[in-house]
């Protein structure tokens, strides 16, 4: 009886030892993964005139779909553009935004989110330089579908964009060009600490096709503030555009001497 005993004991001692061992393993298991910093997105955007003094704005994104370890996002946008000066335009409009992690392992929810949103469009030419500044206005009524909860939140935007024509700006021409701008997102909110949310930074070059129709490919920065972790998330995107705009605003920079 004493020699089972001392058995059982080697037995309990021998799994209480198996299951310390094993255990970091299980807990680094169960720990989740910061999403890769790399990526990529597909984007188009236009800007479609009805009449002289009114327009419709659609635009669609794809970022890091089927992409490992990252979180997918869908979006799409839609306004009404209201035309004030050939060079100003004003947009109100909605978009809808879904986020989709690539597994469980990965940090980050499922979201769904309904944007209100409205923006101010201001371009000006400076010689061969082309600048435009966007102001916009975010009301963010977001659905954490992970963990059942909802949130408002609001933000704006502002983002200074230039564009260097690399060898002709006639629209008789097809030319290449160089974008470069800067975007940077602030939080409305009572906690000082989540009052900047996110840098956007890209740098890339682009196709004019025709005063109505471009390519984009280039580099975008992502900075964005993380409030639970004291380290700052940084995002290197692939990013792919198209934008196609039946407008006056880009073709009144491009008319010759003799149209004005």
């Amino acid at each position: 009886m004493q020699l089972i005993r001392c058995i059982n004991g080697r037995n309990i001692k021998n799994g209480i030892l198996i299951v310390l061992l094993f255990l970091p393993t299980i807990v680094l298991s169960q720990e989740k993964l910061s999403p890769n910093p790399g990526g990529y997105w597909l984007s188009y955007s236009g800007d479609n005139k009805i009449n002289k003094r009114i327009g419709i704005h659609s635009e669609a994104q794809i970022r890091n779909a089927f992409l490992d370890r990252s979180v997918a996002t869908y979006l799409v946008r839609t306004g009404l553009n209201v035309y004030f000066h050939p060079t100003a335009m004003g947009t109100v409009g909605y978009g809808f935004i879904y986020n989709d992690p690539s597994g469980d392992n990965v940090i980050g929810s499922e979201t769904m989110e309904h944007r209100i949103w409205q923006q101010l469009l201001l371009r000006q030419k400076s010689r061969y330089i082309f600048m435009d500044h966007r102001f916009r206005l975010e009301q963010r009524f977001i659905s954490n579908l992970s963990n059942k909860t909802e949130r408002e939140d609001h933000r704006v935007r502002y983002r200074f964009q230039t564009l260097f024509p690399l060898y002709s700006i006639s629209p008789h021409l097809r030319h290449l060009f160089v974008a470069v701008n800067n975007e940077i997102m602030i939080n409305f909110r009572s906690n000082p600490s989540k009052l900047f949310d996110r840098n956007r930074f890209f740098v890339g070059i682009g196709y004019q096709v025709s005063p109505k129709l471009n390519f984009q490919l280039g580099y975008l920065n992502q900075f964005i503030h993380n409030v639970n972790s004291p380290v700052a998330q940084v995002d290197h995107i692939l990013q792919v555009s198209i934008a196609y705009n039946m407008d006056d605003i880009m073709q009144t920079f491009f008319k010759r001497k003799k149209d004005i």
